[in-house]
């Protein structure tokens, strides 16, 4: 049978200038011409499917035409592809299931968050690692707090956009957070400068919603388990912290969901 070049386009989801690719790559051959217009054989849509098919297991395309070219790969190196692609998909089958965890954690805490924002609770925290620039900014000035930041930027959403308050500040500032539970998965560590180890524990708890005075004000995200610590006698212990869970842009108001503890005495 012959096929026109735009049934194949259609069926298969290629445009025309994949398969003029393809024709030059050698994969296929060259269209025939009848009365002006180009047709492909059935040996040609066998090799754009299988090429299709090693497109889905993320193959290169310069390799797949290695593979189909005249003196391509054995059965042997085509298998062995296949395992790397398999690990590969492994691989990327945790990070998504990792990342859908990480999601579902969003989802539960900003869907808590709705329903009891301002309201301070006690509740367990867990163990985070904090990452803090030497120059108090979300972007360190430093090269290599830069190169550092980015690599922790890569890592969200697991990492948070978040602001800390150690004891012993003069005020809160800007930081990224991460559970260190998902730190390792991520192949973060607290180095015990730039990167903090935050102990977990009995905490004070509140969603809080702020506008944009915490950019001048960082501290106001703090203000509920303050006055609630305050009001009932609890001691700050070691650093307190809140993550962003989103925000509400709604009505014109940009509104900031932080998700904030104060570990306590």
């Amino acid at each position: 049978m012959r096929y026109s070049i735009g049934d194949v386009s259609r069926v298969l989801g290629m445009t025309t200038s994949a398969l003029h690719f393809y024709e030059k790559e050698g994969i296929i051959d060259t269209p025939r011409v009848e009365s002006g217009r180009r047709y492909y054989q059935e040996a040609d849509i066998n090799r754009l499917i299988s090429a299709k098919k090693y497109r889905a297991m993320d193959v290169p395309v310069r390799d797949i035409a290695r593979q189909f070219s005249a003196d391509g790969m054995t059965g042997a190196q085509v298998l062995s592809r296949m395992r790397e692609r398999r690990e590969e998909a492994a691989r990327r089958s945790r990070q998504y299931a990792a990342l859908a965890a990480d999601i579902d954690d969003l989802i539960a805490r900003g869907e808590a968050g709705l329903l009891h924002a301002q309201e301070v609770d006690i509740r367990r925290a867990q163990d985070m690692i904090c990452l803090r620039s030497s120059s108090g900014g979300r972007i360190p000035s430093d090269k290599d707090e830069q190169a550092i930041t980015r690599r922790w930027l890569e890592c969200m959403p697991a990492v948070s956009i978040a602001i800390c308050r150690e004891q012993g500040d003069a005020r809160a500032v800007p930081t990224l957070i991460v559970p260190a539970a998902r730190a390792a998965d991520y192949g973060l560590e607290a180095d015990g400068r730039m990167a903090r180890f935050v102990p977990g524990g009995m905490a004070l708890h509140a969603v809080v919603v702020c506008g944009e005075e915490q950019y001048d004000d960082p501290d106001v995200i703090f203000r509920p388990v303050l006055a609630f610590a305050r009001e009932h006698r609890f001691a700050q212990r070691g650093t307190m912290w809140g993550g962003m869970l989103f925000v509400d842009c709604s009505g014109g108001v940009r509104r900031h969901y932080f998700d904030t503890y104060m570990t306590f005495s």
